[in-house]
C-alpha cells in the first residue's frame, strides 16, 4: 500500500469520524455504563507519598437516580453506607448507628480518597448537564479518541467550569476525562485503562483519578465483578434498607 493511499484512507476515516454528532458520541459512551442497572464489587486504592490504603466496596445503580454504596472493608470502615434516591442523599455511620442527610452539592473527598462524593454518588449525565463541542481526533495511549469539550448548561447543578473528555472511536469508551474550574484551571484527571469483558461488554476495569496539584497522589478503583442484570427487591434503594444491605 502506497503512502499516498494510506494518507487518503486516513483522511477519509478522519473526515467520517469528525462528521459524527458530539451529543450522539456522548450518549453512546454513557450507555456503556452510566445510568445502567448494575451491581459491582470494587477495590479502591488511595496512594499518598508516604502511605497507601485499600478499601473494598459494593456498588448498586438503578438508572441515573439511584445509587447505593456499601463499604465492606477494612474493618474500621466496614458497614458504612451511602445512598442516593432522586434528590435525597444519605450516609449511614455504623459507629454511631445513625443515618445523616448529605447536601446536594458534595465536592468534598469521599472517604479520604481522590474521588468526590459528587462523582461517586451524584454523578449525573454529561449529555444532560453539558453542551458538547467536538474538537477533533487525538491519540490517547495509542487509541484514537474523539476529543470533546463540555461547557455546563445554564441550569445545570454542576461543580465544573469545563470538562474535556476523550472517547475511543472504535468502542465509544471514555478513556480520559479532565475536569477544570471556572477559570479553566485543571483540577483533576480521570483515566480509564485495562479493558476487560464484563457480561459480554468491553469496559475499562480500572479508573485512576489524579489531582493536578498534589504530586504523588492518586486513587485507583478496580472493578472485580460487574453484573448488568441485577434484581433489586422492592425498597432496596430506600433509607430503611441502609442498615440491612450486605
Amino acid at each position: 500500500m502506497t503512502k499516498v493511499f494510506q494518507s487518503f484512507l486516513l483522511l477519509c476515516f478522519t473526515t467520517a469520524a469528525l462528521a459524527q454528532n458530539p451529543t450522539s458520541i456522548l450518549q453512546k459512551a454513557e450507555a456503556k455504563l452510566s445510568g445502567a442497572d448494575l451491581a459491582a464489587e470494587v477495590s479502591i486504592r488511595t496512594v499518598r507519598p508516604r502511605w497507601e490504603r485499600t478499601m473494598e466496596a459494593k456498588i448498586w445503580n438503578q438508572g441515573l437516580d439511584k445509587t447505593m454504596i456499601l463499604v465492606t472493608g477494612p474493618a474500621r470502615e466496614k458497614g458504612t453506607v451511602f445512598l442516593r434516591n432522586g434528590d435525597d442523599v444519605w450516609h449511614f455511620v455504623p459507629g454511631i448507628k445513625k443515618i445523616v442527610a448529605l447536601p446536594a452539592a458534595m465536592v468534598q473527598s469521599w472517604m479520604g480518597t481522590d474521588f468526590t462524593n459528587d462523582a461517586l454518588i451524584n454523578a449525573g449525565s454529561l449529555v444532560e448537564d453539558y453542551n458538547p463541542t467536538l474538537l477533533g481526533i487525538v491519540s490517547v495511549n495509542g487509541t484514537k479518541c474523539f476529543k470533546i469539550a463540555l461547557a455546563p448548561k445554564a441550569d445545570a447543578a454542576v461543580v465544573w467550569g469545563q470538562v474535556i473528555t476523550f472517547i475511543s472511536v472504535d468502542q465509544f469508551l471514555q478513556l480520559r476525562t479532565e475536569f477544570y474550574d471556572e477559570d479553566d484551571y485543571l483540577i483533576t484527571t480521570l483515566e480509564a485503562t485495562e479493558i476487560k469483558s464484563f457480561s459480554g461488554t468491553n469496559l475499562p476495569s480500572k479508573l485512576r483519578i489524579t489531582p493536578a496539584d498534589d504530586e504523588g497522589n492518586f486513587t485507583e478503583m478496580t472493578y472485580k465483578a460487574l453484573n448488568f442484570n441485577p434484581t433489586f427487591a422492592e425498597g432496596f434503594f430506600e433509607r430503611s434498607n441502609m442498615k440491612r444491605v450486605e
